[in-house]
């Protein structure tokens, strides 16, 4: 209990830095993620060192992600989704292809192996589907053209970044049964899919008998917690992969006006999302921004260039005009979740040492500050509102 009571004062100090943050960041026409990102620099042990991580405000966190991606799967437009497959798929691979390219070029640079320099570049290729989905959510764009290929591709993004990064760390350990983790990934989303269309039916007619409404709510963001723990235990997929799934589900049985809408972004919103975009800045220290300067500088240009120009590039091939297509490459920029557990996974299995793992986790953050502001200026000019892909070849 003592522990607890220890984060008590810390998350109270969290929550509302964070929302004054929001509502500064507002204020000067940015994102209220950019502020409540920021803040967590400053207050964290990079500058201020007034808030430390601990594992209570990690757990909270990660329920933060959780239900910000489950919230972005009841938002997603799965018409739209379908409409847009084939620039989000290219923009996947090409948001693939070149920060893997450019990750094992820049290691090599450095004086690295090959399998390290590939183990970086499946790292590079996670896309922050929680930190896009956010600015989206902020700006209106989530049903939106850009929003639809932007989900799809950092979906697919992270799939494909963490089926390259267990096929090279099983190539460089020799640990791990390579088939057994293919086939979970593979089984997990029909399954999940199957699954959960049979069960939300079910909790529709179910809620019909509970007294309370709240009950409903309940009993779903139960099932979002146990599809993310699917994910990743039995999937081998990351945990907010589960949870976006559910959501899409979502959108399929539950009537738009039903509880689990302004439910969950109540509890979301008040609460633990905050607490997760706060706790990204609170994961950087002084010996991570000075313990390989060069090395940090290059990966995060590397992270940063490879993703606009390729998720842009492969956005432009499936069919959009420049500006939207590039807009798609800036919303793929932020890494998040998922390359900072890639980044965690390698360092925990001995591919990568602290120097390489400080310098990833740097990298993260600079990307997952730059996302906001580049997507507030790309998206005014890059057509608000398109439900078909442009076929503007100017």
């Amino acid at each position: 209990m003592h522990h607890v009571i220890v984060a008590l004062l810390p998350i109270a100090g969290m929550l509302i830095a964070a929302k004054i943050a929001g509502v500064l960041s507002m204020r000067i026409g940015m994102p209220s993620v950019f502020g409540e990102l920021l803040i967590g620099l400053i207050l964290g042990p990079a500058l201020l060192g007034w808030i430390t991580p601990n594992e209570t405000t990690a757990v909270m966190a990660e329920i933060g992600v959780v239900l910000l991606m489950f919230m972005a799967g009841m938002e997603t437009d799965m018409v739209a989704m379908r409409s847009v497959g084939r620039p989000a798929f290219l923009a996947a691979l090409g948001g693939v292809f070149l920060p893997l390219v450019g990750g094992t070029i820049a290691m090599q640079v450095f004086g690295f192996d090959w399998q390290t320099g590939v183990l970086i570049g499946a790292v590079l290729m996670a896309t922050s589907v929680s930190i896009s989905a956010q600015t989206l959510r902020e700006l209106g764009q989530m049903r939106t053209q850009i929003g639809s290929v932007i989900l799809g591709a950092a979906i697919i993004d992270d799939v494909l970044g963490v089926l390259i990064f267990a096929v090279v760390v099983n190539l460089i350990t020799g640990v791990g049964d390579l088939g057994m983790t293919l086939l979970k990934m593979t089984l997990f989303f029909p399954i999940a899919w199957f699954v959960g269309d049979r069960l939300l039916p079910l909790l529709v007619r179910l809620e019909k008998r509970l007294p309370q409404r709240e009950a409903a709510l309940t009993i779903l963001l139960a099932l979002v917690l146990v599809y993310a723990w699917a994910a990743e235990s039995l999937g081998s997929v990351a945990a907010i992969t589960g949870a976006y799934l559910l959501g899409i589900l979502a959108t399929r049985h539950l009537d738009p006006k039903h509880i689990a809408h302004d439910g969950t972004a109540t509890v979301g919103y008040a609460f633990f999302i905050p607490i997760f975009f706060v706790n990204i800045g609170l994961q950087v220290s002084p010996n991570d921004v000075f313990s390989a300067p060069l090395l940090i500088v290059v990966i995060t240009v590397v992270a940063i260039i490879t993703k606009l120009i390729g998720g842009g590039l492969g956005a432009r091939i499936g069919g959009m005009s420049w500006r939207p297509a590039l807009t798609v490459g800036a919303g793929m920029v932020s890494r998040g979740e998922v390359a900072l557990v890639l980044a965690g996974a390698a360092l925990a299995a001995g591919v990568i040492n602290g120097t390489i793992f400080s310098a990833l986790i740097v990298m993260t953050l600079v990307t997952t500050l730059v996302t906001p502001p580049l997507l507030r200026w790309m998206i005014p000019s890059a057509a608000p509102s398109t439900d078909a892909v442009a076929q503007d070849e100017a």
